[in-house]
C-alpha cells in the first residue's frame, strides 16, 4: 500500500533524546477482502547510520496475526513464517482473507523477548460502480480542458467517528522491463507527463521511481456524492506521471493509517526543529505501522497530447505497444509515429 519511506528519519525527529534507544519497527497492511499480506520486522537505525531493511532486519521472531471477536477475545490465530529470500520479512503460513470491518491484532515477539502488538479495524468494502472517459488525452496546454477520467464508487457508511478518508493512487501499467531504467530526456519525454518530466534527472532517477503516485489524505467532501449514495472521483492530471495505461485506486483508510499519514504530512510541512510533531502511531512496545484499508480500482488510458487518436488502439493492458511512446524520432516522425 504505502511504504514507510523516511519512517526512521521521521521517528528520529523526536527531540526527547539526541540518540533514541533502538526500537522494533513493524510494517504491515491489511486490505479488505484480500489475503493477509506479509509483515516486515526491523530495528530503528542510529541517526548517523544508513537505514536499509536488510541491515536492520530482525530474524527469528515469532509473528502472528490474531482476529478478535466483538468482546476483544481471540477468535482465530494466523501464524507467520520467515521468508527465506528476504531477511526480516514474514508471510502467513496459511492463505487467509481479510474480513471487512473485523478487528485484527499483530503480535511480534523478538528473540530478545520484546513483544510488540498493534490493532486495526478494517474498513467496510468499497465497490467500483462505473467509469467515464476511460480513454482520454492529456492536456497540451494549461488552458486545455479535455475530459478527465472519473471513477464512481459505492462506499459503505463509515463506522468511525469521522467521515470516510481516502488515498487516491495511480500506477503506470507500462512494461518497464522493456524500457531503459534511466533513459535520456529525449526518450523520457515520450513517456512522462510534463510535470514529472521537469523533475526527472537521468543521472539520479529511474523511470520506475515515478511509477506509483499517491495523494495525501482526502476527505469524502473533496468528491461528488450522488443522490444514490455513490461517490464520483475525478482523477487530477497531476496524479498522472506516465502516458499509456494506468491503474487508479481509491482506498478508504483505517484510523491507524489516517493518524500516521496525517502526522507524517505535518512533519514534512514543519520547518523549525522545535516545532516538528511526532508521528502518531498505535504500536505497543515498538514503532511503525499496522494499518488496513478497503479499495476500489479501475484502469484508464492516457494518450499523449498532439497524437493521432487512430494511432492508439491498445488500452487497459500491460502489453501496450511502447512504439507509440518510445519509438526513436526520425525526420518525419513525432512521438506518436
Amino acid at each position: 500500500f504505502l511504504g514507510l519511506t523516511g519512517l526512521v528519519v521521521l521517528i528520529g525527529c523526536d527531540t526527547a533524546a539526541l540518540e533514541p534507544e533502538s526500537q522494533v519497527v513493524v510494517e504491515a497492511y491489511l486490505q479488505a477482502g484480500a489475503p493477509l499480506d506479509s509483515v516486515r520486522v526491523t530495528r530503528t537505525a542510529k541517526a548517523t547510520a544508513e537505514y536499509t531493511p536488510k541491515r536492520t532486519a530482525i530474524q527469528g521472531a515469532e509473528v502472528s496475526v490474531q482476529r478478535l471477536d466483538e468482546g476483544g477475545g481471540v477468535s482465530d490465530v494466523i501464524p507467520y513464517a520467515e521468508v527465506d529470500s528476504t531477511d526480516g520479512l514474514y508471510a502467513p503460513e496459511t492463505p487467509t482473507p481479510v474480513a471487512p470491518q473485523a478487528t485484527y491484532r499483530l503480535r511480534v515477539a523478538t528473540p530478545e523477548g520484546t513483544v510488540v502488538t498493534a490493532t486495526t479495524t478494517v474498513p467496510a468494502p468499497v465497490e467500483a460502480v462505473r467509469t467515464e472517459n476511460d480513454t482520454t488525452t492529456y492536456p497540451a496546454e494549461e488552458d486545455d480542458d479535455p475530459p478527465q477520467f472519473e471513477l464512481t464508487i459505492r462506499p459503505e457508511p463509515s463506522a468511525l467517528d469521522r467521515q470516510n478518508v481516502y488515498v487516491l493512487t495511480s500506477r503506470s501499467l507500462l512494461d518497464f522491463q522493456s524500457i531503459p531504467a534511466s533513459p535520456p530526456d529525449s526518450v523520457a519525454g515520450r513517456l512522462l507527463t510534463p510535470f514529472y518530466l521537469d523533475r526527472y534527472d537521468a543521472d539520479s532517477d529511474t523511470l520506475a521511481s515515478f511509477r506509483v503516485n499517491s495523494s495525501g489524505l482526502l476527505n469524502e467532501a473533496n468528491f461528488t456524492r450522488n443522490d444514490d449514495g455513490t461517490v464520483r472521483i475525478t482523477l487530477p492530471w497531476l496524479a498522472v506521471a506516465f502516458y499509456g495505461p494506468n491503474e487508479v485506486r481509491a482506498s478508504v483508510v483505517d484510523n491507524n493509517l489516517y493518524d500516521f499519514l496525517r502526522t507524517q504530512s505535518a512533519q514534512r510541512r514543519s520547518l523549525a526543529p522545535g516545532e516538528i510533531p511526532n508521528i502518531e502511531e498505535d504500536i505497543e512496545n515498538g514503532t511503525g505501522i499496522f494499518g488496513s484499508y478497503a479499495e476500489a480500482s479501475a484502469k484508464t488510458f492516457i494518450r499523449p497530447p498532439n497524437i493521432d487518436v487512430g494511432d492508439v488502439e491498445a488500452r487497459d493492458t500491460e502489453a501496450t505497444p511502447l512504439a507509440l511512446f518510445y519509438a526513436p524520432a526520425g525526420p518525419n516522425r513525432g512521438c506518436g509515429a
